[in-house]
């Protein structure tokens, strides 16, 4: 009996308390201590954060909660189109250092270039002398020392050694706008301007011509050729060389925001140590304060150095309950150098690193603290996307703070037996175990609020992490006080959020694929809001395997995937086919791309009746499913149909390593359909399931797989090198997980890091996208639709004019026609959302004006 009555009790014990996680709801006690629901919006999320350090986290909800806590100097709008962010003016500036042209003074050069390049022109001066000429005995192809002849008969060459000059290209500054002056084809200009080549003393052919006819009958062209084309290989014949200066000119007034403090302000005292900041000092007066500080030993004779110490002032905090933020120092340049400075040296181990080993030089300036100049060594037209990124306080990363934080710690020079002048902090305490990822200073519209008292980190795990409006933001604040995410379990956090959503706990909710008609249906509770995110779905086939190297068999494999099938099923048509390497949300996609495809088999219609197409060639849009087709193309790369298998010349059957990550969800419904596809094509495929870090490491990067299933988001500029290029290998350290290679991709991703002009880019992109796309390296699957579904009490509050002086703002509907046009993320919209009493009526104008 007791068996049975366990088999009862146990489940229904279990159910209530899965009812009891599941149906939690939060209310207004369990969830806020502020005044109204109204006055904050909430969110969920699937994990904990972990590190408030937006250059050394790598965890989706590290970024989920650092994007409202920092700003860049330059960012993303609505559009993912560049513009300034804490940089008032950006100006891309264009350094070239030259040879003087033949035959031309540096007065008459610089006259010329003032002609051509207009006010653009900024500054030019001489860089060098002109050297003596190098002389050069043609028959024996050696060079003549200074005073030395050559044996009677032998003809001598002198080859130029020119004076080099150096110039800077400028735009005017526009605030609120990039402008730009960058003359990327400069050399083909100016051959333009002159009409003539400027530099023919660096051409052999052009050198040839100086020679006298008596030699060159004697020695015969080709071989003085040879001969000049050795001697100038050993000069330094490059005519110019490019160096990109971004100059940015940061906002004043835009503080770092400190804190949260638990002790009285008096009490909280701001240190430096030979005048750079050095964290807090905890005491009850400034004598005591500066004594503490000498205390910690932060330079090798602390006797000797310079203190200070100063409180906050009252004017600049905020905050209640016990707890307050202080104003801290300005955002100026320095901030900025230290960030791009750190993101290149290997001791911040930060995983971007490779984005910024191309910066050759930050500037700084002593007359204007924000102004600052990134110099790179070539043109680099993707700078402007990398240094996009979030700035890093000064005041709390530069080395001093660093050590202090180790002293304290007991990790500083004394505790491990190292002299302060080679001891360095980076090294024993690593950037990823200091408090900031934890309690960081912030510089966005929301601060994190503290939820475990003193105690770090201030967000509580596995339950919430709440934001409070930063009330020294520079810009336009939220009319909200407080932004909560909720932590759900990951195991279960969808269908949890989706409960309290419908509850009226959650304010935002993002449905999976086959919920969203439903919600879509309900158009008086809630507003749906669809946009195309960067990101992308595909099979990566293994390019370097002897099966896959022929891209006839790639394309044959990828014709036998149903893709409209996996749409259908498998997303419930919440996504967009793709035929290419690129996010369709970007101008980089080229939407008009068709593949231009020769039949090898006849076809038939909607009826089964035969339609005769083979060797007619036709551009299509997307590959077709085609079985047919696919063994055909099969049949001419050898492979023959045994019994239903795929027979190679070698007699070997046509075999797939497939490779996936553990775990339900799209990708192993995508891999499911594709291996049974193939199978029914007559494939081996041997399916093979793997936990993510293992799949990735041991697996993927080290290209042990014939194909595997995966996804790409993330990154908006147009540089795809990281993916596509021959020595982005993963074993190499790239990301090129196909093992693809085409040297003519190759060239044209190389090419355009030099093109400047947007026109020219999305043109090149696109060029690239067509040589790759038809290499078919990936089986391109789909772009999933990201859909937010929010309360019908969620408005836009749209800024609609000024009065007195102040910005004036109106309610619209979420889902207004410049939110659902937009390409960026919906979290870009969520400082500008506002929670109302009752849910608006809309007129059909309202989602238009």
């Amino acid at each position: 009996m007791w068996i049975k009555r366990s088999l009862v009790i146990v489940p229904v014990a279990l159910l209530v308390f899965l009812a009891q996680s599941v149906f939690w709801v939060p209310d207004q006690d369990s969830v806020s201590d502020n005044d109204s629901r109204l006055n904050r919006l909430m969110l969920y999320m699937g994990a904990n954060p972990e590190d408030m350090n937006p250059w050394t986290s790598t965890k989706t909800s590290d970024s989920t909660i650092s994007q409202y806590l920092y700003e860049g100097l330059v960012k993303t709008n609505h559009m993912y189109e560049l513009e300034p962010g804490l940089a008032e003016t950006v100006l891309v500036k264009h350094d070239i250092t030259c040879y003087l042209p033949e035959d031309m003074t540096q007065a008459d050069f610089e006259a010329r270039l003032r002609k051509l390049l207009g006010a653009r022109l900024k500054s030019f001066a001489g860089a060098a002398d002109a050297k003596s000429p190098v002389r050069l005995n043609l028959t024996t192809g050696k060079t003549l020392a200074a005073g030395e002849n050559a044996p009677e008969g032998q003809e001598v060459l002198e080859i130029p050694q020119l004076a080099k000059v150096r110039f800077m290209l400028a735009p005017e500054p526009v605030k609120g706008q990039i402008t730009q002056a960058i003359e990327p084809e400069f050399e083909a200009l100016l051959e333009t301007e002159l009409g003539r080549k400027p530099w023919p003393c660096f051409d052999a052919e052009e050198l040839l011509k100086r020679v006298s006819t008596e030699t060159r009958d004697k020695l015969t062209d080709k071989a003085l050729t040879e001969t000049l084309k050795e001697a100038l290989s050993k000069l330094d014949t490059t005519p110019a060389s490019h160096s990109p200066v971004i100059e940015f000119h940061i906002r004043k007034g835009i503080p770092w925001v400190d804190g949260p403090f638990f002790e009285k302000r008096e009490r909280v005292w701001q240190a430096w140590c030979n005048g750079d900041p050095c964290g807090w000092v905890y005491a009850d007066s400034e004598k005591e304060a500066l004594a503490k500080l000498k205390a910690k030993s932060l330079v090798a004779k602390p006797e000797e150095a310079r203190y200070e110490v100063a409180n906050y002032a009252e004017k600049d905090t905020f905050g209640d309950k016990g707890y307050w933020w202080g104003k801290g120092p300005d955002c100026t340049a320095r901030d900025a150098k230290l960030t791009f400075e750190f993101l290149k040296n290997p001791d911040f181990k930060s995983p971007r690193m490779s984005s910024y080993t191309s910066i050759n030089e930050v500037r700084v300036f002593k007359d204007d603290p924000y102004k600052l100049e990134v110099v790179y060594g070539e043109l680099y037209s993707p700078a402007l996307y990398d240094l996009a990124g979030q700035l890093l306080p000064y005041h709390r990363w530069n080395l001093m703070a660093w050590k202090e934080e180790a002293v304290r710690r007991g990790k500083g020079p004394a505790d491990v037996g190292l002299n302060h002048n080679v001891y360095n902090p980076m090294k024993y305490l690593v950037s990823r175990e200091r408090e900031y990822r934890a309690w960081p200073s912030m510089n966005g519209f929301m601060v994190i609020e503290p939820l475990n008292g003193d105690a770090l980190p201030l967000w509580q795990n596995g339950s919430r992490c709440r934001l409070r409006r930063n009330e020294f933001y520079w810009d336009r604040k939220p009319e909200y006080q407080f932004l909560d995410y909720y932590v759900f379990d990951p195991n279960m956090g969808r269908e949890t959020a989706e409960v309290v959503f419908n509850t009226g706990g959650l304010d935002v909710y993002s449905p999976r694929e086959f919920q969203v008609e439903r919600y879509e249906a309900k158009t008086k509770e809630y507003s749906v809001i669809k946009r195309m995110p960067n990101q992308y779905e595909y099979l990566s086939f293994n390019c370097s395997k002897p099966q896959l190297s022929d891209k006839r068999v790639r394309l044959a494999l990828s014709m036998a995937i149903d893709v409209e099938q996996i749409l259908k099923y498998v997303v419930y048509n919440q996504g967009v086919r793709i035929n290419g390497p690129a996010y369709p949300v970007l101008p980089w996609y080229d939407q008009n791309h068709m593949i231009e495809h020769t039949w090898r088999s006849d076809g038939t219609d909607a009826q089964g009746r035969k339609v005769e197409r083979k060797g007619k060639t036709e551009k299509i849009k997307y590959l077709p499913f085609d079985v047919a087709e696919a063994k055909a193309i099969l049949k001419e790369c050898g492979f023959e149909d045994v019994n239903g298998k795929l027979i190679g010349k070698d007699g070997k059957p046509l075999r797939l390593e497939f490779i996936n990550s553990t775990g339900g969800g799209v990708r192993k419904n995508n891999a499911l359909l594709a291996k049974q596809n193939w199978e029914k094509l007559g494939v081996e495929v041997d399916y093979k399931e793997y936990e993510w870090n293992v799949f990735i490491q041991q697996y993927v990067m080290a290209l042990k797989f014939d194909v595997c299933v995966l996804g790409w988001s993330g990154g908006i500029d147009h540089d795809s090198r990281q993916l596509w290029h021959s020595t982005c290998w993963p074993t190499a350290g790239g990301l090129n997980l196909a093992a693809y290679a085409n040297p003519e991709a190759d060239r044209l991703m190389d090419a355009i890091l030099k093109v400047y002009d947007r026109d020219k880019q999305v043109e090149m992109s696109h060029r690239i996208f067509r040589t790759i796309a038809a290499d078919f390296p990936y089986v391109f699957l789909y772009s999933p639709l990201g859909t937010s579904v929010m309360d019908s009490r969620i408005v836009w509050r749209k800024k609609v004019g000024e009065k007195d002086g102040k910005p004036v703002y109106e309610n619209r509907p979420v889902n207004h026609d410049f939110i659902r046009n937009a390409r960026a993320n919906m979290v870009y919209f969520f400082g500008e959302l506002k929670r109302v009493e009752t849910a608006p009526q809309w007129s059909e104008q309202d989602y238009k004006r």
